[in-house]
């Protein structure tokens, strides 16, 4: 959606799949601006708006998530915005269109947060990102964020730590005025990028079992608790090989392969069985590329491991072509077993590729040791004989 704002993808349709129509044409009815009121379980009924009553055999819950929406005075006024889905975008690109929007204030330091900032300095916006915590994007290392924190600006994004909104009130000077406890800014649009929870209303009115996270409790094959009734995407759990846990993990990515599993357990033949993540997860803030995997150390410390961790600063490519680049990688093992529990990676190139390699150790359940010599491709464009991964690996496995 931020690409969609920021004028990197110039047409709404492309952010579109597949339409009501072409979904008409292989036997679907899509049914789209219709709410459902209720759910009858016992006698498998779905309840639409308009009076409507729809029975079902098989029922696939995929509400998705709700974007949060701070409880504050005006919170709900023309400039004030969430993003989370296709509408969101398109309101917010209207406003834009429409009116002089030259100040935005984004509330919330995620990874969507970081995007918008790049999107909205695209369009000549002036940005400030107002934040609880201390810095952003706070899954990654100390040493990384502030990495982000400079290239916001170096971008003319300014990052305000520890500040809380208070409240949103039509301005004078600029369409709003946020105050916060550090005091008013005069915006003319405010983004609210304060994290999403699962939408469980209906799973809940019915019944559903929830996870410990808060999220729909499903199994492997995405069945939940009723015969019957299934669950995909960003409203349920999901296994992480790495933790041996089920966790709550939205990402798009993950949601297409659950739905895919239970599509095909419903449709018949032999059991497909989701066999879960491993956390990877990326996004672009300008020029850098910043990417994890797997668990933080707070996540292995929390699941019962024994977390050791090296952080070092390597090269994305090979040295003899080096102009200045570094590459941040930052490594957890497990000191009980050697095994590699996660990864981070930041840098203007090779970060993402880094990380994809590193996914796919975890998934393998490599060792320290044996990611420390694995076999990666050589060639001085795109890293050195021994790569950044094996400088890591090496480096950790002597403190394991």
């Amino acid at each position: 959606m931020p690409y969609y704002i920021g004028d990197v993808i110039k047409e709404s349709k492309r952010l579109v799949i597949r339409t009501p129509e072409e979904f008409k044409k292989t036997g679907i009815d899509a049914r789209v601006k219709t709410n459902v009121e209720g759910i009858d379980a016992r006698n498998r009924l779905v309840h639409l708006s308009g009076g409507e009553t729809i029975p079902y055999d098989y029922l696939v819950m995929a509400t998705g998530a709700d974007a949060v929406r701070l409880d504050i005075p005006g919170r709900d006024l023309e400039g004030v915005f969430v993003i989370r889905n296709l509408t969101d975008g398109l309101n917010i690109k209207s406003y834009l269109n429409e009116g002089d929007v030259r100040k935005v204030a984004i509330i919330g330091g995620g990874f969507i947060a970081m995007e918008m900032c790049e999107a909205l300095r695209n369009l000549g916006c002036e940005v400030k990102v107002i934040a609880r915590q201390q810095r952003p994007t706070v899954r990654w290392d100390p040493e990384f964020t502030k990495m982000i924190v400079e290239e916001l600006a170096t971008n003319q994004v300014e990052f305000m730590p520890g500040t809380k909104p208070l409240a949103i009130e039509k301005g004078k000077s600029a369409r709003l005025k946020l105050s916060t406890c550090d005091g008013y800014l005069d915006v003319d649009m405010v983004l609210m990028g304060t994290g999403i929870r699962p939408n469980i209303v209906l799973a809940k009115e019915m019944g559903l079992a929830l996870g410990e996270s808060g999220a729909v409790k499903v199994d492997s094959r995405q069945r939940t608790s009723l015969e019957g009734v299934w669950a995909v995407g960003d409203c349920c759990e999901v296994f992480h090989k790495v933790a041996g846990r089920w966790v709550y993990c939205p990402l798009g990515d993950i949601a297409n392969k659950q739905g895919r599993v239970a599509g095909q357990n419903i449709g018949g033949g032999s059991p497909v069985a989701f066999p879960g993540i491993v956390g990877a997860q990326a996004f672009k803030v300008f020029n850098l590329e910043v990417a994890d995997t797997g668990l933080t150390e707070e996540e292995a410390a929390k699941y019962g491991f024994e977390p050791v961790s090296s952080l070092i600063w390597g090269l994305p490519i090979g040295r003899p072509m080096t102009k200045g680049e570094k590459l941040g990688i930052k490594l957890v093992g497990d000191k009980k077993t050697g095994k590699l529990l996660g990864a981070q990676c930041i840098g203007r190139k090779g970060a993402v590729q880094r990380v994809s390699a590193l996914s796919i150790a975890l998934w393998s359940g490599l060792t320290v040791d044996e990611l420390g010599y694995v076999d990666l491709p050589y060639a001085p464009p795109f890293g050195g004989a021994w790569d950044a991964i094996h400088i890591a690996a090496q480096d950790l496995a002597r403190k394991l």
